[in-house]
């Protein structure tokens, strides 16, 4: 599955240059966003605090929705929030980043909903893992869409239209229905809360790139050319 194959000094060098990369991507991802709850956090060595975290993340497995080719080099761990406008603004981000990629990168979407924030944001992602449940990884991410996308146009989700999108994608009503009333996926909600806290996440979104044996945090909605410098670099 891992295709970045160096020797130990080449990989110590490779990580060293991606580790700049990155506080150089959260250095100017913190420039451009303002809103204290979603902004990049930068300590002043320019170092960023979640990179020590980052190593928890839960390896990927069957439970996972996974965007792209399963056997990519690199994968994209997001733990994100359907209620966070900056989640919205990377949500088609990180599509394009994969689909661009010629099978290199895959994304996984994980769970990180801020209920202080937004009260919503548990009940929304619950919903997105019944569709997948019900419709499968096609539905999942066809429905994740449309709630991103009805999101940051409306300022936020209407749950009364979530049974309605649910069945657009191929799931039957009465049984996305059955599934939230019994909070089937409460507890994967939860986990991927608390793997995202244990791997280093305080704001949203919060991304770790998987590549080989490192793990790269990445703070914040960062526009897709930045996105490219960190998978080139990582590539090469």
């Amino acid at each position: 599955m891992n295709m970045f194959k160096k020797t130990k000094e080449k990989k110590g060098n490779i990580s060293v240059a991606v580790a700049i990369i990155v506080a150089g991507l959260i250095i100017a991802g913190a420039v451009m966003f303002t809103n204290k709850s979603n902004a990049p956090t930068v300590g002043p060595d320019g170092q960023n605090p979640a990179a020590d975290a980052a190593s928890n993340v839960r390896p990927v497995d069957d439970s996972d929705w996974v965007y792209g080719n399963a056997d990519a080099e690199i994968t994209i761990v997001e733990y994100s929030d359907t209620e966070c406008p900056f989640c919205s603004r990377l949500h088609p981000t990180l599509k394009q980043v994969v689909d661009e990629s010629e099978g290199k990168v895959n994304w996984v979407y994980r769970h990180f909903p801020l209920v202080q924030l937004h009260p919503i944001a548990p009940t929304v992602a619950h919903a997105t893992e019944c569709v997948g449940e019900l419709g499968g990884n096609d539905s999942f991410w066809n429905f994740t869409d449309r709630v991103y996308e009805e999101a940051e146009a409306n300022g936020g989700t209407d749950l009364s239209k979530l049974v309605e999108y649910a069945t657009e994608y191929g799931v039957d009503a009465e049984a996305y229905n059955q599934c939230m009333e019994e909070s089937r996926h409460q507890a994967k909600v939860e986990g991927d809360f608390r793997n995202a806290v244990e791997s280093g996440g305080t704001v949203t979104p919060y991304s770790i790139i998987i590549s080989g044996e490192q793990t790269i945090p990445v703070e914040g909605a960062l526009p897709i050319d930045r996105w490219r410098t960190a998978i080139n670099a990582l590539t090469q």
